[in-house]
């Protein structure tokens, strides 16, 4: 906060285009001029944070780094007015209520209604008379749940939110379409920002007759597109933003329970849309969906995973033809963006110095392509300064986040010489059971860590998702090894 508006669209506008420029064999169009927002404070409709308690009174805020103690700090510019005046009694009423973890408010704009989620140790002293009480204490909150509070403290957020007193959701909405949104669900924090961005999405839309939406939480994009359209199906896999979906759905809406990831059509459609969480989608549901539209829109809210994303569905036949940023976060360094793609020939390689490199997304290590000589791999804990292995040797490159960057000299097939490394406890990122769920929530890697940087005379620079995954883990270098390297992670 702080720098100026036209600062701060720049820096966003800025992040968006180095991810981008990780692939520079997409040949990626110019992105448009990012879409700022109208209102750059109170514009935040929901409040997701920790509660401390001391003394006897409740505090709310962000967490120190320091001591992870709850810093003071309830009043934010970026929050929405009635959230602002929700806060104080709020605050008195949990006063003494150590059970309580922490709190998930949110406001209606179209109803200025309050949504209470208490993530609660435990159960909270009262029940449903409790609920009643803060509904008494807290004027405008009208729908009260709890969550099971994260045992351990890692999360802010609960767990299986439930109904405890008052309405079962808050009535939102988004230009002419109208939402319901139960305790926990997903929902864009401005709704006044939503409607560009569902502008964006409905003009590239235009045309399509049947829509597929994966990832549709509440059914944001499923119900403002149906309107006009033949059939429109909503995919998702949390059951509350299911029962959200199917409460608002017109009739050729059509909303599915399931994971994405398994999800398994019986037809083609017109459009697919894409609305993954910041981690982004995984690669085999990108191939499978590649191949059910001509066209598609995905929306993006962290432009590293987009840029990962947009090379996945390059290899399996959709090239970019425009991209939209929009700010959704002013005051903050996000940035969401719309990629509209289209049916094309699949990129399976481009050239390189001595000859031509290929991705990852179709059943091999990425880089240059021949009988490998070099290979660079990310393998866990620490290898040492390097030395022999069967069929070649290494040298260490860099230690990253606890683990090491190597460079391999091989002589044959580099599956001998990773294997040793492995069998002496330095698997491959990616490849590692214990570890591949914490490098792919920590630096978006999804898949083994593994380039082919050169075969003979034929040299490829690191791909863009292993250059991004390194740079993810070296901003956080001690915090975001894991801890324990046995524990099973999945």
């Amino acid at each position: 906060m702080g720098s100026p508006y036209a600062e701060q669209l720049r820096r966003k506008a800025a992040r968006l285009a180095a991810a981008l420029a990780r692939f520079p064999h997409l040949a990626l169009p110019t992105a448009r001029p990012i879409l700022g927002s109208a209102r750059t404070e109170a514009y935040r409709h929901r409040l997701k944070l920790p509660i401390g308690h001391r003394g006897g009174r409740a505090v709310a805020g962000l967490y120190s780094p320091a001591t992870h103690e709850v810093l003071n700090t309830p009043d934010c510019g970026v929050l929405a007015p009635g959230l602002r005046a929700a806060l104080p009694p709020l605050l008195d009423w949990l006063g003494g209520r150590t059970a309580v973890h922490s709190i998930d408010l949110r406001i209606s704009a179209a109803t200025q209604e309050l949504q209470l989620v208490l993530a609660v140790h435990g159960d909270l002293d009262g029940g449903a008379r409790a609920g009643r009480a803060v509904m008494a204490a807290v004027p405008g909150l009208t729908s009260v749940a709890i969550s099971q509070a994260d045992p351990v403290g890692k999360r802010v957020m609960g767990s299986a939110p439930r109904p405890l007193a008052g309405k079962a959701d808050l009535v939102e909405v988004v230009e002419s379409t109208t939402y319901r949104l139960f305790p926990g669900a997903f929902f864009q924090v401005d709704p006044g920002q939503a409607a560009v961005l569902h502008d964006v999405v409905r003009s590239a839309a235009e045309g399509a007759e049947t829509v597929l939406d994966l990832y549709a939480g509440v059914g944001a994009y499923a119900l403002a597109l149906a309107p006009g359209r033949k059939r429109v199906v909503a995919v998702e896999e949390v059951p509350s933003a299911v029962a959200a979906a199917r409460a608002a759905a017109p009739p050729n809406v059509e909303v599915v329970q399931a994971r994405v990831e398994d999800y398994q059509p019986d037809t083609r459609f017109d459009l697919v849309i894409l609305n993954p969480a910041r981690r982004g989608s995984d690669p085999g549901a990108l191939a499978r969906a590649a191949t059910l539209a001509t066209r598609m829109v995905y929306v993006s809210c962290g432009p590293e995973t987009l840029a990962r994303d947009l090379d996945v569905l390059a290899a399996h036949g959709q090239r970019v033809r425009a991209l939209q940023p929009i700010d959704l976060f002013p005051q903050t360094h996000e940035v969401e963006t719309v990629a509209v793609l289209e049916r094309g020939p699949a990129l399976e390689s481009w050239a390189v110095p001595g000859g031509r490199s290929t991705g990852p997304w179709r059943g091999r290590p990425s880089g240059a392509i021949g009988k490998a000589t070099e290979v660079v791999a990310l393998v866990v804990g620490d290898t040492g300064a390097g030395g022999s292995l069967p069929g070649g040797r290494f040298e260490r490159l860099e230690s990253v986040a606890t683990h090491s960057l190597v460079r391999l000299y091989v002589n044959g097939s580099p599956v001998r010489a990773l294997s040793a490394l492995a069998s002496r406890g330095h698997a491959v990122a990616g490849r590692d059971f214990p570890t591949r769920r914490f490098f792919a929530e920590k630096a978006g890697l999804v898949r083994d860590f593994v380039h082919v940087s050169s075969a003979g005379d034929v040299r490829a620079p690191l791909h863009g998702d292993l250059e991004l995954a390194l740079e993810a883990l070296r901003a956080h270098p001690v915090s975001s090894a894991p801890s324990k390297r046995r524990r099973n992670r999945r």
